[in-house]
């Protein structure tokens, strides 16, 4: 348990110096000042500056941060927004050290810490219940594998099923788009059962301000998605309704007294409508990151190789409504 790293094994000196920050933002903080042993170990086995700029989207170029589909580019602006907060209070606290020697640090704790759920953590908000488990990050992540357990005595990793010798044991962060899995922690699956495809910027358009005021209301307006299981969430279906129902069609639909089976052609047709907008938006974004200059050919290649796959998904489901 001495390698785990958690707010309570941060010293007081830095804890006391960066009230308001999270414990995110203290544990990177911790780690940019560290220069023990221990870290220097630990720092052996850990992912380069390079290595995280070639995936972690919030460490590269803005022009390339400006092309990433919605999803992604939502959790990459609140990631912004946190670490330039968090980032002047540390370096007014510490000013010896360097935005930049922040940034690598508090990308490492975004990157590869897990969330530690023994019973001392409770009294933390969820957000900040982070532990740093050396050995244990080394571990990929694939969409379903083995889980991390946790008790007084440490921590263990519980096989999911029976693995042979020399095949690569994964772990699973949890049920996780590739936005997600992109914007969180800088790489792609390429397959992925919880993928899934923002459809925001084509079908909200379409919604005039009372209809978008009436979604906002039951909490409906926006992230409406599209993955290889459904065609549209639930959230799209509601949304769609309110263009080609009455009235009394739509709520009876949002109660569940109605499956809605008389508005389903319609509502496909609207949303075959919408995806082939959508297509027009992907080409157009492909073409943008093979004009970009800025950014290393492995970013713009990720970046390229996401967009496909939400091309591959977009048209699959086009295929299945003409």
């Amino acid at each position: 348990m001495k390698a785990l790293r958690t707010i309570d094994t941060v010293p007081k000196n830095i804890t006391e110096a960066l009230q308001g920050v999270s414990v995110h933002g203290i544990l990177a903080a911790e780690i940019a000042l560290d220069k023990s042993d221990d870290f220097s170990v630990w720092k052996t086995v850990l992912p380069t500056r390079e290595d995280l700029e070639a995936g972690v989207p919030m460490m590269w170029p803005s022009e390339l941060q400006a092309l990433l589909p919605k999803r992604a580019k939502d959790i990459l602006d609140n990631q912004n927004t946190t670490f330039r907060r968090e980032c002047e209070i540390v370096l007014k606290a510490f000013p010896k050290l360097t935005r930049d020697e922040y940034l690598y640090s508090w990308v490492l704790i975004n990157t590869r810490t897990f969330y530690n759920s023994m019973p001392k953590m409770k009294s933390y908000a969820h957000a900040d219940r982070l532990v740093c488990m050396p050995t244990a990050d080394l571990f990929n992540h694939a969409d379903q594998g083995c889980k991390l357990a946790y008790s007084a005595l440490g921590y263990s990793v519980q096989a999911d099923r029976v693995y042979h010798q020399g095949e690569e044991v994964y772990v699973s962060y949890g049920p996780h788009s590739n936005d997600f899995l992109l914007s969180e922690y800088g790489f792609i699956l390429d397959t992925n059962r919880w993928d899934e495809v923002y459809l925001d910027e084509v079908i909200l358009p379409k919604l005039n301000k009372t209809q978008r005021a009436d979604l906002e209301s039951i909490n409906f307006l926006g992230r409406y998605t599209l993955d290889y299981q459904t065609l549209g969430c639930h959230r799209t279906q509601v949304a769609l309704r309110m263009l080609c129902c009455t009235q009394r069609q739509w709520q009876r639909f949002f109660d569940a007294q109605d499956e809605g089976r008389s508005s389903q052609a319609e509502v496909d047709e609207l949303l075959l409508t919408a995806l082939k907008d959508f297509l027009n938006i992907i080409g157009k974004t492909l073409d943008d990151i093979d004009e970009v200059e800025g950014g290393s050919s492995s970013q713009r290649e990720l970046l390229r190789r996401r967009w496909q796959q939400i091309e591959a998904m977009v048209t699959k489901t086009i295929d299945t409504l003409s």
